[in-house]
């Protein structure tokens, strides 16, 4: 496998090498004081009420959590194309960001860590290397089907986006180690970077089709119709698996927004696959809907979203921007028709979310 990636790589420097480089930032529009060295990307700070039921109708969660998210990077350079990348938060597991309050089940706790850290290069436009703890790439999928947005590697990554010269608008190899599942300090886990049980390579297309409606419609209101596409490869402990999603937004989407279909199939160990498939709406300029089903197996290994875990399900979401920075969502799921025991059967979340990033804003303080 290392071979393999190191022909993608030398693909990715050989088309990249014919493109000039970005130019230089010049110094009327340099960034200044802590915008020169710090890029802060977002950052939430957040409460829940979550309820979960076993497929048994045993109550394994009725409490009030908190989290606490931020992201940003150290530049390296003025222009931003060498930074250290960074993210923090709360939670004490590879799936779990989110810490109890005290307030019903499970004891208080404030497990704040460092969970992503890695390097990154952009020595020429369109053409990244990262090393360190990362993020999972998802393509189009979401949590349900691939890693939770929570997830943590440690390893090598290498990217290309020069859609004009590969007519894809990303290909990306990753490898990596995937582990130390209740260890989210990311300052225990570097040591990880010699082992390797993960791989991807990752292809993804997005195409806009046309304008859509004008501003301050609701329903199907601004923004541009566009279908994106995605598909992956994926090893983890020698067991692959082929992913692919799809991502429509259109206005001749009569009843909703837009549409994304993903499906998994595991072509080796034990062999199964499974998909989701959730539609969303915009109801009002505030208060957006969205709604699915989705399969997994039940041997799917327990590293997708907590929010779905396995099985047959059917979601539904809504959001209400109570204020720019300030968001009320609610999520409710519930299994069915499933032949085996399921931890989360029944869930219902309600999060309030305050946008730290977009308050200050907002208050021009950033």
């Amino acid at each position: 496998m290392p071979s393999v990636f190191c022909a993608v790589a030398a693909l990715i420097v050989t088309a990249g090498s014919q493109a000039a480089p970005p130019p230089a930032s010049t110094s009327h529009d340099a960034p200044r004081g802590l915008h020169r060295w710090i890029d802060f990307q977002s950052g939430t700070i957040e409460t829940r009420y979550r309820h979960i039921e076993s497929s048994a109708g045993e109550t394994t969660a009725n409490q009030i959590q908190h989290k606490q998210a931020f992201k940003g990077a150290l530049k390296l350079d003025a222009a931003g194309h060498y930074t250290l990348q960074s993210s923090l938060g709360t939670g004490n597991s590879f799936t779990g960001s989110w810490d109890a309050t005290g307030a019903g089940t499970g004891q208080p706790a404030w497990d704040f860590r460092v969970r992503r850290l890695f390097v990154q290069a952009v020595p020429i436009s369109g053409f990244e290397l990262s090393a360190g703890s990362f993020d999972a790439l998802r393509g189009e999928g979401s949590e349900i089907t691939t890693l939770d947005n929570d997830a943590y590697l440690e390893g090598y990554r290498v990217s290309i986006k020069r859609p004009s010269r590969l007519r894809v608008d990303e290909v990306a190899v990753t490898l990596a180690y995937l582990g130390d599942l209740n260890e989210p300090n990311v300052f225990t886990r570097l040591d990880r970077m010699s082992d390797h049980n993960y791989s991807q390579i990752l292809v993804a297309k997005r195409r806009t089709l046309a304008a859509r409606g004008a501003a301050g419609v609701t329903g199907n209101g601004p923004g541009r119709d566009e279908i994106a596409i995605s598909f992956d490869w994926t090893a983890l402990e020698g067991v692959d698996t082929l992913r692919q999603a799809v991502r429509l937004a259109s206005h001749a989407l009569t009843l909703v927004d837009g549409v994304r279909f993903e499906h998994y199939w595991r072509i080796s160990g034990d062999k199964a696959y499974g998909f989701a498939i959730v539609a969303d709406r915009a109801l009002t300029q505030r208060l957006t809907a969205a709604g699915g089903f989705s399969h997994t197996d039940r041997n799917f290994p327990p590293l997708n979203g907590d929010r779905y875990g396995r099985g047959k399900r059917l979601l539904a979401e809504m959001r209400l921007a109570l204020r720019p920075d300030l968001t009320l969502g609610v999520f409710y799921t519930n299994g069915f028709a499933n032949d085996f025991p399921v931890a989360g059967n029944r869930r219902l979340d309600v999060v309030m979310a305050y946008n730290v990033l977009k308050a200050l804003q907002q208050a021009h303080l950033w």
